[in-house]
């Protein structure tokens, strides 16, 4: 797992393949995670601000911010129709939090990863995603803040720098606390 940073900078090189991590690190990132508080904690307009914004600037259907434990992903903040907690290996965000990098699929349907998901061939028929990791304490990702879309497409240059924008309020909300 690369070494902790500052957001959207990156200490080893980058990678399209996803390393999972080692144990050591998983538990440091759990623990970062439990340190943060929001782990089951209720709505919190702080968060909540940025989901809507993040839906209307966007256009999509769904807008999250959430954290991924050991066993599930929670949703602290959502627009859209997703339950609350999804289990860890169902989640999107889950492989967003194995990388340094905004993760963008334009067409779910076509990435190997995630052409025979659930949600990708079921209800809700989610075709795009697109995902900054959450740094919380001591710097692991806990958490991403994602959109989600019914229709493929992709993100401009521009679009990116704004969802990563909009994904640095987040972090400093998730740090608040700390």
């Amino acid at each position: 797992m690369p070494s902790p940073s500052p957001l959207g900078a990156s200490t080893t090189p980058v990678s399209s393949t996803v390393v999972p991590p080692s144990r050591e690190s998983e538990r440091q990132r759990l623990r970062s995670l439990l340190r943060t508080g929001l782990l089951d904690s209720p709505e919190e307009e702080r968060f909540n601000h940025l989901t809507r914004e993040a839906q209307t600037r966007f256009g999509v259907h769904t807008a999250i911010i959430s954290f991924i434990s050991e066993d599930r992903q929670f949703l602290k903040s959502f627009v859209g129709d997703l339950p609350r907690n999804i289990p860890r290996e169902l989640a999107f965000c889950n492989t967003t939090i194995g990388q340094e990098e905004t993760l963008v699929v334009p067409d779910m349907r076509t990435d190997a990863r995630f052409k025979s998901h659930p949600f990708v061939v079921q209800d809700p028929f989610v075709r795009f995603y697109a995902g900054v990791p959450l740094r919380g304490p001591s710097g692991w990702f806990v958490g991403s803040l994602c959109i989600v879309g019914t229709s493929p497409r992709d993100l401009s240059a521009e679009e990116r720098g704004h969802l990563r924008r909009l994904a640095a309020l987040a972090e400093i909300e998730v740090n608040a606390g700390a």
